[in-house]
């Protein structure tokens, strides 16, 4: 780092600093993002972000970048690392990941995990000079606002720790860092629950124009019966004239067919989630 650019844990900053971080360093991203503390403590909370192993970066004093950290067992995952404009072309990216798998070695860890838009060919190389593969596809789904809202009931809000608490007993094996039941074991504002008869479950943030979905699960001894249909039916109803979305978070192949068969649409993004193995 040049002695302009400086950087502290994350524990040692404040929030709106790291806010302010965050969202210059995903400054013309793919997709660029507007961080509010409220969004950054929620991210903290459920990605499991290790406040000590994470970076706030600055520029003479000024936010300027973010690495998160987050840590479940042996296994890390780089939850973001954005690097400002005024900091690019430095190699600090290439630099700041070196670190990250150092000190992910250093802590004893088996695994190092993160995830990146397809479309961003130039971060996904460097990972993969790195060291890091391709270990499959996360794909994303959205309910077209063109579709009219069904006739049915809306759906019902519950405590979101009963829906959490469904998402975990209904979960298939293999999901992504951020659709594991995991995700949602520190619960709080603006994620809310709904639950349909005790064998559906969904956790989601209508605090924006969009409705996004955190979590969905159908008891796997109730599937192919409806039940499915009828909660995304049901949200559709609660929420009329706005987007129901699953970000690009969903393991490729798992919920497809079903979402086709509700009328569904697979998202034009994709990501990539790739892997290091550090033993």
């Amino acid at each position: 780092m040049t002695s302009a650019i400086s950087h502290r844990r994350l524990s040692e900053c404040s929030l709106e600093d790291a806010a302010e971080a965050f969202t210059v360093g995903f400054s013309g991203y793919v997709v660029p993002m507007n961080v509010t503390v409220p969004s950054l403590r929620l991210r903290i909370e459920r990605d499991h972000v290790d406040l000590d192993e994470s970076r706030v970066y600055f520029e003479s004093g000024k936010p300027a970048g973010i690495l998160l950290i987050g840590r479940r067992g042996d296994v890390s995952r780089v939850g973001a690392i954005g690097v400002g404009p005024t900091i690019r072309g430095k190699g600090l990216g290439r630099s700041v990941m070196l670190e990250a798998i150092e000190a992910a070695k250093a802590r004893g860890d088996r695994r190092l995990v993160l995830e990146v838009i397809n479309t961003n060919e130039r971060a996904r190389d460097l990972y993969l000079s790195l060291g890091f593969a391709i270990t499959r596809t996360l794909v994303g789904f959205d309910r077209s606002l063109r579709r009219a809202a069904p006739d049915v009931a809306p759906a019902e809000e519950c405590e979101a720790t009963r829906a959490a608490a469904m998402l975990a007993k209904f979960a298939d094996a293999g999901l992504s860092w951020q659709t594991d039941p995991r995700s949602f074991e520190r619960l709080g504002p603006p994620l809310k629950g709904f639950a349909l008869y005790g064998k559906a479950a969904v956790l989601l943030d209508d605090a924006l124009k969009d409705i996004r979905i955190f979590g969905l699960a159908v008891d796997p001894d109730h599937r192919r019966q409806g039940l499915g249909r009828s909660m995304t039916d049901a949200l559709a109803a609660r929420y009329p004239g706005r987007k129901l979305f699953i970000v690009e978070t969903v393991p490729e192949g798992l919920l497809n067919d079903f979402m086709r068969r509700v009328g569904w649409r697979k998202r034009r993004l994709t990501q990539s989630e790739m892997a290091i193995d550090l033993t």
